[in-house]
């Protein structure tokens, strides 16, 4: 039996006409504007794509928005993970510039249209979550055959707007997928994570003012959830996130000029009493209470004491940023390792410290610099060896102090300004000296004191790295304590043989080293036969060996035996020689030849008086 949907399904479809009060009502409101568009629903969906040019710009020009985006399409993503699903974001035109999904959704009929560049405003694409959220300013879900275009009947999409400290409306999540029954808890999270990015684009718009959280319990002042406006030192109003509105029903926050137009009592002896870290009770002119706290910033107006940090200055220093893009030559296409980076990027930006295992050679340095970089590269790097750290050179100290802006004018250059934040790594810390703890610890005081969910200029990451984690585990007294303070979340790196992108790996180290070489992908399996026991390291070693004596082009598997293999004979015959005496001898003193020679088959040659033809033959195994 047909519901009154499926009627009013029916007669859009046949008549262009339908029973209005048998369709959520903002559904009806954009199928009658697709009608009077004169589109069809029955028809084909315009696939309208923005050009390579307009995309780039429009990225650029989103470029603050999107830093802050990509971190929650990806938390997005792990959420609501399975088969069909897609995760996107639109600028306020309904062009898609970001997207994340899967192989599944991928290659469906709706997967091929989402793309990169794709536009999706009503007037284009009907009846959809993205498009219906640029029209109403408000998150919806749009689910099968609620679409206008009939093609697009089998998919569930909900959209959330994203809006700016002003109340522009800049941007759009959508997730889709061809899974009905989750989109009400898919709803949630894609609400939250535009709340996410709308709270933490209006702390970087007010950075320096006073940003006063509020909410009716206090329990939720420490969530996402929470009420933000922003004052400057007289107390005027200066923004206010989108939830104010909402918890300020009632209230004309369009007239709000001061503090005293929305809050009974006086502006000056709250913010002293808020900015000593207490949480306060406030009441609103419609005498609504709630608590509040200040959102601290990085240049928040609070008072700080000095204090002192003794910092060991040998074993400490700070790593220069390469000039141009930054990690331009390191590779993370591996999905596993991907995944751990993402995962131990966004605990980092959340202020848990980061823990990286990995055997020797596996990047842990270089995974240290990659969340550093992702997250403030304009910050200090300081790295602390933890292998080469001794009692001497604490005694020996630094020390940082936490100077006014009276003093930054006569701070040495080499002084590690706490105030200024950074990032703080470890090397090495399961080989920390147990007499080294205190100092650490010290050290760890000052800047393990995140107060902002969001990252903030002034605050510091704090990432450690260890050869093994049961190490860590099996530790006692001072050094336990430091191991427990530097727990949060573990980063496993994957062993250089079991890497996916091996071949990418290679390919950037090679240009890096030379430009005029390429490794053939059979030339790349041979590196990975002899690179199996070996380290990032030996892999640049060797892969510098192969351009130092390879002629420029491609490096293909003969040319990476030859060269490298040479360094493993002299004592043992190739396989087509091997059980015969005769053939043995002989072959050794090839190959001896061929080691003494550096890998140069015509010089090798032309010493033992045969020709190239016979060298190859022994070469190749």
């Amino acid at each position: 039996m047909k519901t009154a949907f499926d009627k009013a399904r029916n007669g859009l479809e046949v008549k262009g006409r339908f029973a209005y009060g048998a369709v959520p009502e903002t559904i009806a409101d954009s199928w009658r504007r697709c009608v009077r568009l004169g589109l069809d629903p029955v028809g084909k969906p315009e696939e309208c794509v923005v050009s390579h040019t307009d995309l780039y710009q429009r990225r650029d020009q989103q470029d603050r928005v999107m830093r802050l985006v990509r971190p929650e399409l990806e938390l997005l993503s792990a959420q609501i993970a399975g088969s069909n699903f897609l995760v996107a974001f639109a600028d306020s035109d309904g062009v898609v510039l970001d997207q994340i999904l899967d192989e599944e959704f991928r290659t469906s009929t709706c997967g091929k249209s989402i793309l990169p560049g794709s536009i999706w405003s009503e007037e284009i694409r009907g009846t959809n979550a993205l498009g219906l959220a640029l029209h109403t300013g408000a998150s919806c879900s749009v689910t099968g055959r609620e679409h206008f275009f009939a093609k697009e009947g089998t998919v569930s999409c909900l959209s959330a707007p994203i809006f700016d400290s002003s109340g522009q409306l800049i941007g759009l999540l959508d997730a889709s997928s061809e899974v009905t029954a989750r989109q009400y808890h898919t709803l949630a999270l894609v609400n939250l994570a535009a709340q996410n990015v709308e709270n933490r684009l209006f702390v970087e718009d007010h950075r320096g003012e006073h940003i006063i959280q509020f909410h009716p319990r206090q329990e939720y002042l420490k969530t996402q959830n929470v009420g933000m406006i922003a004052f400057n030192e007289d107390g005027q109003i200066t923004g206010a996130n989108r939830r104010t509105g909402e918890l300020l029903t009632g209230l004309n926050l369009a007239n709000a000029i001061k503090f005293q137009d929305v809050f009974m009592g006086q502006f000056r002896p709250l913010i002293e009493q808020i900015c000593r870290g207490e949480i306060v009770q406030i009441t609103d002119w419609l005498r609504s209470g709630y608590f509040a706290r200040l959102r601290l910033t990085h240049s928040a107006r609070t008072k700080l004491t000095n204090t002192q940090v003794l910092l060991p200055t040998d074993p400490i220093y700070r790593v220069p940023m390469a000039a141009g893009d930054i990690g331009t030559g390191r590779v993370f296409e591996d999905e596993a390792l991907r995944q751990n980076l993402r995962l131990g990027r966004k605990s980092a930006q959340q202020g848990l410290p980061v823990l990286i295992v990995g055997a020797p050679g596996t990047g842990k340095n270089t995974t240290a610099e990659e969340i550093h970089d992702q997250l403030h590269p304009d910050q200090a790097f300081v790295l602390v060896e933890c292998e080469t750290l001794n009692l001497d050179a604490v005694e020996g100290q630094l020390i940082a102090q936490m100077k006014s802006k009276a003093d930054a004018t006569s701070r040495k250059q080499d002084t590690i300004d706490l105030n200024k934040g950074g990032t703080l790594y470890l090397d090495r810390v399961d080989l920390l000296p147990i007499e080294i703890a205190p100092s650490l610890n010290t050290l760890l005081n000052r800047v393990i004191q995140r107060r902002n969910p969001l990252l903030a200029d002034g605050e510091w990451i704090i990432i450690s790295s260890a050869q093994n984690s049961a190490s860590l585990n099996d530790a006692i007294g001072p050094l336990r304590t430091i191991y427990d303070r530097l727990s949060g979340f573990s980063l496993y790196l994957p062993k250089l043989v079991n890497r996916s992108d091996f071949r990418h790996l290679c390919c950037a180290m090679l240009t890096a080293i030379s430009p005029q070489h390429t490794l053939s992908n059979k030339g790349t399996d041979a590196l990975k036969m002899m690179t199996s026991d070996h380290n990032l390291t030996d892999l640049n070693r060797n892969l510098r060996t192969l351009a130092i004596h390879h002629h420029e082009g491609i490096i293909r598997q003969e040319g990476v035996n030859r060269i490298l293999g040479q360094r493993q004979l002299g004592i043992s015959a190739c396989t087509r020689c091997v059980g015969q005496m005769i053939k043995e001898v002989r072959c050794i003193e090839i190959r001896k030849a061929l080691r003494d020679c550096n890998g140069n088959v015509a010089l090798a040659a032309r010493q033992l008086g045969v020709s190239r033809n016979t060298v190859y033959t022994h070469v190749m195994d």
